[in-house]
């Protein structure tokens, strides 16, 4: 039996087009259409991993050329949330989201990413009441992306003074600030992302790839 693909569906990739809008009738388009993606067709109903992350790279570059990569992917990542809940497949999952609050969501991260992929896992482990670390597989080339997936993904819910971190996890082990002690999960290793708040209801997400890059938003 052959191994599943790795692909990200079509409607990830119509989210990807709506955030770079006003930005696909000059040499994008054609850069697009080098890596796969020909705008003069349908969008295909899934395409694979490494086509969707050079996707992302063009779009980083173009949109946020003035920025570092991980700057550029995280931003990028805040466009394409805006832009995926406008989609019809976006919208579905945004009122999910707001049904269930931000300590659910966090609990079914796995199932959430399920709806753009389908390789994407992610193991969370609940450090305390309020604290959470988030393992995910793929972080990609610039995990800032997914960092930014999660941080306004979860802002989604409704929560208020939502800070998140991506922190670089190459080599050993080693504390990760308000985390805690904690290694990487053997079967989880290109990055960390642990979501915490106070009782007071200020939250904080952890990610982790290489450059270190840290961003707060409230």
């Amino acid at each position: 039996m052959r191994p599943l693909e790795k692909v990200v569906f079509g409607h990830t990739v119509e989210g990807l087009l709506v955030a770079l809008e006003g930005h696909l009738d000059g040499p994008l388009r054609s850069r697009l259409k080098g890596v796969g993606l020909d705008l003069d067709r349908k969008l295909e109903p899934a395409y694979p991993k490494d086509q969707w992350h050079q996707m992302l790279l063009l779009g980083a570059q173009v949109l946020f050329p003035s920025h570092t990569p991980a700057q550029a992917h995280w931003h990028l990542g805040q466009r394409f949330i805006t832009a995926y809940f406008s989609t019809r497949m976006g919208r579905a999952l945004q009122g999910v989201l707001r049904l269930l609050g931000p300590a659910r969501t966090l609990e079914r991260t796995s199932r959430n990413l399920a709806y753009g992929s389908n390789f994407l896992h992610v193991d969370v482990e609940r450090l305390a009441a309020t604290d959470y670390r988030l393992r995910v597989n793929e972080g990609g080339i610039h995990p800032e992306f997914i960092g930014a997936l999660c941080h306004f993904g979860t802002l989604t819910t409704g929560v208020k003074h939502l800070t998140t971190v991506v922190e670089a996890h190459d080599g050993p082990p080693r504390r990760t600030g308000c985390a805690g002690s904690r290694g990487r999960a053997p079967a989880l290793q290109p990055w960390e992302t642990t979501n915490s708040w106070s009782p007071t209801r200020t939250w904080s997400v952890r990610c982790t790839p290489e450059p270190s890059f840290h961003r707060t938003q409230s």
